[in-house]
């Protein structure tokens, strides 16, 4: 794309101006909490820099960005704004989906249907990723799907492929993992214990689509009752896992992936499309990266992956708002976000663009994502859960017993379900009535 980010702003500047207000200075301020750090910090400081000195500026509005913390500390500030004095809130919160259930049933949400925003302009796999049956709860802005990473450099010297499925990863583990003449493993072929978000393609791929919770895991409605359990997919899952790990290449370590994978200690991990940047940083040339689609299940497990990632969810519904989400998912602005930060670029006008499309052909990497995106089920969704983080790592402490022999699959399944079924539960009795 040949504009500039700027150049585009200033175009935009020629819509109507909006009415501008709560200001001694004429100018409208529009406050957004955000998560974003590191180098996806930089960026959005960078884009909020170019729309305050163009499109805001002309039009009176300017954007005020919030550093708040994690994507769940954002959610944590909002509901203790709103529980204290609704005008405390900001004008957008950007969070991830962790967020969504809270949103759903939260009455000083302004949905993106009720401040009219055209999203056609939108990937419809990001739009179905935050819809509810109350409409879209937020704006997708920064998305994102699990993405396969492996040595390239390594596979290529074994005349390997990366694997479709868990049972193929299993066939190739003694190949791609190595140990010295000890016997000790100095390369594992995969590093890595699966959370909420790997399980949302491992399970919700199943048969083509599955849900974990019923009300298509709480987009169609507040779940009250678990899927996983008794039609078997978390169980299928745990059969594969633990054949991988009976290989004694998978190294079921719960953080520190990236690291291991950068060391060249192990083969292959699971990462979000958004780590790619900072992978092939920390990579530096060591080796080839490469990124293929997440392996499936088993062979009927077609469904792909759900679309992760952040969302703009509005507390105002002013004209400035909307003109700021217009900016925020506008061609240029999204080109930039992608290739910044490996995030899916949310606007379908950039995909056809020679620009985007040449980036693309020299960054294979990032390519991968996009194939991914268009080759799953836009139904394969998320999973919207009471106590999120908590289930999160219930899951990733439940599939690690069993891939280190601690727990037999049978009460993995069992815990989990009572888990999760608490939690919808307890839930259901403080906010259905």
């Amino acid at each position: 794309m040949k504009r500039t980010i700027a150049a585009l702003l200033i175009a935009a500047a020629a819509l109507p101006l909006i009415a501008m207000g709560g200001s001694e200075s004429g100018v409208e301020t529009v406050t957004v909490w955000h998560s974003n750090s590191g180098k996806a910090g930089a960026a959005f400081d960078q884009i909020v820099e170019d729309f305050n000195a163009t499109i805001g500026k002309e039009k009176g509005i300017e954007i005020e960005p919030v550093y708040q913390g994690l994507a769940n500390d954002v959610l944590t500030k909002v509901k203790a704004a709103a529980s204290a004095d609704l005008s405390s809130l900001p004008d957008i919160a950007q969070m991830d989906a962790t967020s969504c259930l809270d949103m759903m049933n939260a009455d000083y949400l302004i949905t993106i249907d009720e401040l009219g925003f055209d999203t056609s302009i939108l990937l419809p796999q990001a739009v179905e990723a935050f819809s509810s049956y109350k409409g879209l709860l937020g704006l997708p802005f920064s998305c994102s799907l699990l993405l396969a990473y492996y040595d390239k450099t390594l596979f290529d010297s074994l005349g390997l492929e990366p694997p479709r499925t868990l049972d193929e990863l299993t066939g190739i583990a003694p190949l791609i993992g190595a140990k010295d003449s000890s016997g000790k493993v100095t390369r594992y072929a995969m590093a890595g214990v699966p959370t909420t978000y790997e399980l949302g393609a491992f399970i919700g791929a199943q048969e083509g689509l599955s849900y974990f919770v019923d009300n298509e895991n709480g987009h169609a409605g507040t779940p009250t009752e678990v899927l996983f359990g008794k039609e078997g997919t978390f169980r299928n899952f745990l059969e594969h896992w633990k054949k991988l790990a009976d290989t004694g290449y998978l190294n079921s370590i719960g953080s520190g992936t990236t690291t291991e994978f950068a060391a060249g200690r192990t083969a292959i991990i699971l990462a979000s499309s958004s780590s790619l940047t900072r992978i092939l940083a920390d990579v530096s040339g060591r080796f080839e990266v490469g990124t293929a689609f997440v392996p499936m299940t088993d062979e009927d497990a077609t469904g792909g992956v759900n679309i992760g990632g952040d969302a703009l969810f509005c507390f105002s519904g002013s004209d400035a708002v909307k003109t700021v989400l217009g900016y925020l998912t506008s061609p240029d602005v999204q080109m930039m976000w992608a290739k910044e930060t490996g995030y899916i670029a949310v606007n379908t006008g950039i995909y056809d663009d020679p620009d985007y499309i040449g980036f693309l052909k020299e960054n294979p990497a990032y390519s991968k994502a996009v194939e991914e995106m268009h080759a799953s089920n836009p139904k394969v969704v998320g999973i919207w859960l009471p106590s999120a983080y908590q289930i999160y790592y219930s899951f990733q402490s439940n599939v690690m017993d069993v891939a280190e022999g601690n727990k037999s699959i049978d009460q993995a399944v069992d815990d989990m379900v009572a888990t999760v079924q608490d939690a919808l539960d307890t839930y259901a009795a403080a906010n259905i009535d």
